[in-house]
């Protein structure tokens, strides 16, 4: 018997509770326009030096924006075993919710790669999919190389990862269920006037720089050599510029007055936005500062052109 839900790639990844949303939601996000009045701005956080989207903490998605049913079960760990558990995921999947929960991810690493790494890496989990015959549960995330990667965990070994800390009390899942009368509509003045408050927020003499370009900035500043950039903000700051684009071009065909000059140097920023992330992931595989030194000069590039899109190009009203 097999089950296996609604998945696609999902095109807001940069952190695994927004990419283990939009693996179901991406299509209907992205049609209807809905997406484009969120994720306008960035925030930087000094308290652990990354950049994140300020309006949307990723684990608080789903009860925020009224796209999915959520459910919780937390079952006592004396009275847990890998029969009960995965039988029970088995019936939610069955049921049309998807499964989220926490692992150690080393035990799958370990299993997925072949490797012998110790101690507990505690991260989130996504089940979307089972096949008893094989016994495996269909999931997905970043496992090992910071790249989004589909896997199919043996029960045994999804069990053992799941029950890694008899402390807690209790094993604990979360369900996500898609709600199907959902009306899914765009929002063009949200976007107009957020993408006007994204440009006040990165003018050079903006006071707080903690949003939009000068989070970026912050970002960057804050880097120092010989210590690995933090890869998922990288991934945002490129994933926020891909959807800049696409928002203005979402706009134009609204009937928004974009010109193509906008449209031409928001691709721009994804170019360079990308080059500066795989700089930045070059780096990390080094920590050479030649290597640093080529990231900086290009989130340096990467500034300077946004900050004369935002004050001298893109005009909205």
């Amino acid at each position: 018997m097999k089950k296996i839900l609604k998945n696609v790639q999902p095109s807001i990844r940069a952190y695994l509770g927004l990419a283990c949303c939009y693996s179901i939601i991406d299509e209907q996000a992205f049609n209807s326009g809905w997406v484009y009045d969120k994720y306008i701005h960035l925030e930087y956080t000094s308290y652990d030096s990354q950049i994140k989207y300020a309006d949307y903490e990723h684990y608080d998605f789903v009860s925020a924006q009224g796209v999915f049913a959520k459910s919780f079960i937390e079952y006592p760990y004396d009275f847990c075993s890998e029969t009960i558990f995965c039988d029970y995921i088995c019936k939610m999947l069955d049921e049309g919710e998807y499964c989220f929960a926490l692992w150690n991810e080393t035990i799958i690493t370990n299993y997925l790669y072949e490797k012998q790494n110790p101690g507990i890496y505690e991260h989130g989990c996504f089940v979307y999919g089972y096949d008893k015959d094989k016994k495996v549960f269909y999931t997905q995330g970043y496992f090992d190389n910071e790249n989004w990667e589909h896997a199919q965990i043996p029960f045994e070994i999804f069990y053992e990862a799941l029950s890694y800390c008899p402390e807690k009390g209790e094993i604990a899942l979360i369900g996500y269920r898609e709600i199907p009368d959902y009306k899914w509509e765009s929002n063009i003045p949200k976007m107009i006037r957020e993408l006007n408050v994204y440009k006040r927020n990165s003018k050079n003499d903006c006071e707080d720089t903690r949003y939009d370009l000068n989070a970026i900035l912050s970002f960057f500043a804050n880097l120092r050599l010989g210590v690995p950039v933090h890869v998922p903000s990288l991934y945002c700051i490129y994933e926020h510029k891909v959807l800049f684009e696409k928002r203005l071009d979402f706009m134009k065909k609204e009937g928004v007055p974009i010109k193509e000059s906008d449209l031409n140097k928001a691709k721009e920023l994804i170019k360079t936005s990308r080059k500066v992330m795989l700089l930045g992931k070059y780096y990390n595989s080094n920590l050479q500062e030649s290597s640093f030194a080529a990231m900086l000069d290009a989130a340096k590039k990467l500034i300077e052109l946004e900050r004369d899109f935002c004050e001298g190009g893109l005009q909205l009203r």
